[in-house]
């Protein structure tokens, strides 16, 4: 069934059982990265080579009781999350939900019903940030840099190895670490506790958007390192910058699957001019195999 990671057994058991007992008789090694269940059609598996459709659908009022089962059976206590449109479950495992929002006084805050749940897989790769430490520091300080791939290229993998790598001084002296972890990816944080490796010296901000986390992070933990994902608007570059200002690295992700790709888009070329990044990092997958290429900014 989907190979052996407990974190997925404890989901599917969630499932209607017919569901569950289709999935069960898949073939145990499907290198599956996303595994997406919509209302009315059939199960979907996303590999790095392409997707298959096996499984029943839900129905409404299953995908009802699928989301209460996630939440534990109390909605209201994950309010939060779900506004963010995701659950962190325990383990790190992230679902994201889909469906009607509830809106409260202009806000979203939940969700009146939901049609579909993405259960991302995401992968500890222990040590695979070691071989790009060099490219990472001068002098054994961090640099300021910004990775760039397309979605599914890894960088949440790399980056959660990288704060792993500083805060324990694998290639580079130790140093104080610090996530600003607005989705709950790099950490996988479930009640204050990181489900993954990201080293001895590494502070957390989870759940908060990363521009305030990364002004708040400075100002209270005095970090060497500020280490997030998926920066964008411009909000997230001028909190990045004004980082710099106070003299703290930043290494950070973005869409974008090439460096003219990533430098036409306004706010990180507002960034990249204020001199908050020096050093720019692309990374490229075959399949299984990553490639990686720097370049100065």
């Amino acid at each position: 069934m989907l190979g052996s990671d407990r974190r997925i057994q404890a989901v599917l058991g969630l499932l209607p059982e017919r569901i569950r007992r289709e999935l069960e008789a898949l073939p145990a090694d499907i290198p599956a990265e996303e595994i997406r269940f919509r209302t009315g059609r059939p199960v979907q598996i996303v590999t790095a080579k392409g997707d298959l459709l096996a499984g029943s659908a839900l129905s409404p009022g299953e995908a009802k009781a699928l989301l209460g089962r996630l939440c534990g059976h109390s909605v209201y206590a994950r309010e939060e999350e779900l506004r963010l449109g995701f659950i962190t479950l325990e383990g790190g495992l992230r679902v994201g939900v889909c469906g009607r929002p509830e809106v409260r006084g202009g806000r979203i805050a939940g969700l009146t019903e939901v049609s579909s749940f993405n259960i991302r897989l995401m992968r500890e790769a222990v040590g695979c940030a070691e071989g790009v430490m060099p490219l990472l520091t001068e002098g054994g300080r961090p640099l300021s840099c910004l990775i760039a791939a397309p979605p599914g290229g890894g960088k949440t993998t790399l980056l959660r190895d990288i704060a792993r790598c500083f805060s324990n001084g694998v290639g580079t002296p130790p140093r104080r670490v610090a996530l600003a972890d607005e989705r709950g990816e790099l950490a996988g944080c479930v009640g204050g506790e990181p489900s993954f490796e990201i080293g001895s010296r590494t502070d957390v901000m989870d759940l908060c958007p990363k521009a305030e986390a990364i002004s708040m992070l400075v100002r209270s933990m005095s970090p060497e390192l500020i280490v997030t994902d998926e920066i964008g608007g411009p909000e997230d570059a001028e909190a990045v910058a004004e980082a710099a200002r106070c003299g703290v690295a930043v290494i950070a992700s973005a869409h974008a699957s090439s460096c003219e790709e990533i430098l036409r888009r306004g706010s990180i070329e507002r960034a990249v001019g204020s001199g908050a990044f020096s050093r720019l990092i692309m990374l490229r997958r075959s399949g299984s195999r990553l490639s990686v290429s720097s370049f100065a900014l």
